[in-house]
């Protein structure tokens, strides 16, 4: 059979298993709440479902992992030498991922994106997943630039959809203490919980590659694949993550150094020394430039972190483009200061996934080849308590307060 319908019945099956795995624990959520909610027999039948779901897609893995390994074995008969040269190489993980890609380059149409009714396909598993060393390799070369994820919370995650019962810091309440070990534990007070759901969802994006890229090595085309996506992903999440962000008052709340304690301290104490500063690019310009009474600058390099890091009364400040945390109104920018892993999580699904085309005007007119990656992950504002916002201009100088009081003696000299 052909490998590619081996391939794509593994993931259609695996597909099916995470469906099945979903409504269960819907089910199970939902029988916490209410027992009545399902039959025995509806219970059963999902988990029977389950069950027979797992033995395809096991089975499909089998077939498929037996197929590649059949093809193997020809390919060596083929390619047999005479007898008594012993030729031996293996390829590593990187140069297999780059004859992948080279596939995909020279066969597009079995990793075609475009259907044949012209139309594009978000859901088709022809794509050629990509394997986790280059995925990591991807989330290291995120980091080199300016990235807010690091700030969030991310939660690995295997299903499509999913419920999370989150406790606010605000509303945890101190244990009881005992002190006669014969004392049975007073009942606790029960948590005001707020359940989080999460989709994930796909996130698309095309780029063009120059048909000459076969002949490149493999170090440049992992570079330059690898690059490409690292960019698109920070531009991307950075932009699910700002836009669940609280929207700052138009009218600037932050006039004199002052103002910014008074900003901060308004946030639970229990966050504070676990929270940051963030702000746009003019925000942070506005900041760096204000000065106490000795002409010294109040936002100081981070000594103990890499170049352009710096702090505010020990707390790290980020900032982004203003292009995608713009001002809130002409001059005035925005001020977010909080504990940010409290206040988002990214529900990170860790299934990036390419496919290719040659049909699209662009890469028919320049003999180019279309690559879409796929990344996939939610975005979701878990407590809305964690960061306190505010809004600023220009932020006057400090100016020197020394105060001179006369001396007066008991004799009134």
């Amino acid at each position: 059979m052909d490998l590619n319908k081996l391939h794509d019945a593994w993931l259609e099956a695996g597909q099916k298993v995470a469906d099945l795995q979903d409504k269960r624990q819907t089910m199970a959520v939902n029988l916490v709440a209410d027992q009545d909610k399902y039959t025995d027999e509806e219970v059963k039948a999902v988990s029977d479902s389950l069950d027979k779901a797992k033995a395809a897609r096991n089975l499909a893995k089998s077939a498929y992992d037996d197929a590649v390994e059949d093809q193997k074995i020809q390919k060596t008969k083929t390619n047999a030498v005479p007898t008594g040269v012993a030729i031996s190489h293996k390829k590593n993980g990187k140069e297999e991922f780059v004859d992948q890609v080279k596939d995909m380059l020279r066969n597009p149409n079995k990793y075609n994106m475009v259907s044949s009714d012209g139309t594009t396909d978000t859901t088709s598993g022809a794509g050629l997943t990509i394997p986790d060393d280059q995925q990591t390799a991807i989330k290291q070369l995120v980091r080199q630039y300016a990235s807010l994820e690091s700030l969030v919370n991310v939660e690995s995650v295997s299903t499509l959809t999913g419920t999370r019962n989150i406790e606010k810091f605000s509303t945890i309440t101190p244990a009881t203490k005992i002190t006669d070990q014969n004392t049975d534990a007073a009942e606790g007070d029960y948590p005001a919980l707020t359940t989080i759901s999460y989709k994930i969802a796909d996130y698309l994006d095309v780029f063009y590659a120059a048909n000459d890229l076969l002949n490149d090595s493999a170090e440049n085309i992992l570079e330059w694949l690898n690059t490409h996506i690292a960019r698109k992903d920070v531009v991307t999440r950075n932009n699910a993550i700002l836009s669940l962000l609280p929207s700052a008052t138009k009218k600037a709340t932050i006039a004199k150094f002052d103002d910014i304690f008074d900003t901060m301290y308004s946030l639970d104490s229990a966050l504070i020394g676990s929270s940051t500063i963030l702000t746009n690019k003019s925000g942070f310009l506005a900041l760096r430039k204000v000065k106490n009474a000795m002409g010294d600058y109040l936002v100081k390099p981070d000594v103990t972190q890499s170049a352009f890091t710096f702090q505010l009364d020990g707390h790290p400040i980020n900032w982004v483009e203003d292009t995608w945390l713009p001002d809130v109104s002409a001059g005035t920018h925005p001020f977010y200061f909080g504990n940010f892993k409290e206040l988002v999580t990214i529900f990170d699904r860790q299934q990036m996934q390419l496919l290719t085309s040659t049909q699209t005007d662009r890469a028919f007119n320049r003999n180019q080849t279309a690559i879409r990656s796929i990344d996939r992950f939610d975005a979701q504002l878990v407590d809305d308590e964690a960061a306190v916002i505010g809004s600023f201009k220009a932020i006057t100088d400090q100016t020197a307060n020394f105060a001179a009081s006369a001396a007066t003696t008991t004799d009134g000299k």
